[in-house]
């Protein structure tokens, strides 16, 4: 006898009305347990199996529409203590992808704690924190750095401001802007996040020394081209606070110190504009 197809199954269990309390009652539970079997199942999926290479927003989004309660499986990692699917996809390149799906859908079910749209802001495990500290993503267990990666947490982080899950607000609360200053290759989401708060490139102050974005005692030839790029995009009048100081020092000086002044007078005269024949211009 050939075995009953998923459809067919459904149907006998919605006949179950019919049968003896006793039966009906049983029937129920096996069922009850084997939905709380597949909702780990697909809860699994999303922690370990999501692959933009193979998968679809469409297919993932169909798995988390049957199994709803697949967005709240803990994943009890020694490491990182007990997380969501959502934050389990920061750190594997082929589902950092999905987590605006993750959060989108989290926040309407109500995954995580109040207020934390969908587990993306957790306290101990914050999605968007994690994104902008990323200088490689984790992939099968091993680290994996594509060149991509800083192309693919932008995209997250746009989609993510678009559905209004990542807010101006946020780039002070969780001091967004100075955790890009350790590690280069972040450029792009460096710029998404200062376009989204602007006056976060003035009020931001580095972790060390508390002293202004450009004054950090670990500034490179890269972290020194992206403030300032975003600082003349937004603040042309001063120069991207070029020359803002701090303990007595301008922001070009501390360039200067720290990277070299050739390098450092390399990356002013590809973010100033010739046109503005600025005085500094003229020690190139």
């Amino acid at each position: 006898m050939p075995a009953s197809s998923l459809e067919d199954i459904i149907a006998k269990l919605h006949l179950c009305k019919d049968a003896p309390h006793y039966m009906a009652d049983k029937i129920n539970a096996i069922a009850d347990k084997a939905l709380e079997e597949m909702t780990k199942e697909a809860g699994d999926f999303l922690h370990y199996d999501l692959d933009d290479e193979k998968h679809t927003v469409e297919e993932v989004k169909a798995i988390i529409d049957i199994f709803p309660g697949s967005l709240s499986v803990i994943n009890l990692d020694p490491g990182f203590g007990d997380i969501l699917p959502v934050y389990q996809a920061v750190y594997r390149s082929r589902a950092v992808s999905f987590i605006p799906l993750l959060a989108k859908e989290g926040s309407r079910l109500g995954v995580g704690s109040e207020g934390s749209r969908g587990g993306l802001l957790e306290d101990e495990n914050n999605v968007v924190l994690n994104l902008t500290e990323l200088d490689g993503i984790h992939l099968d267990g091993l680290y994996d750095t594509h060149d991509d990666d800083d192309e693919k947490c932008k995209q997250v982080l746009e989609k993510l401001r678009d559905l209004d899950l990542l807010k101006k607000e946020d780039i002070q609360n969780f001091d967004l802007l100075q955790h890009f200053l350790a590690e280069d290759g972040c450029a792009q989401r460096f710029e998404v996040l200062a376009a989204l708060d602007p006056d976060s490139l003035i009020t931001a102050r580095c972790s060390i020394n508390e002293g202004p974005l450009l004054h950090h005692y670990k500034l490179t030839e890269n972290t020194f081209e992206m403030i300032l790029k975003a600082g003349m995009e937004h603040f042309p009048e001063n120069l991207g606070c070029l020359f803002r100081k701090f303990n007595g020092k301008t922001a070009c000086q501390n360039a200067f110190d720290i990277i070299g002044t050739d390098e450092a007078m390399r990356v002013i005269c590809r973010c100033i504009p010739p046109g503005e024949n600025h005085p500094i211009l003229h020690m190139a």
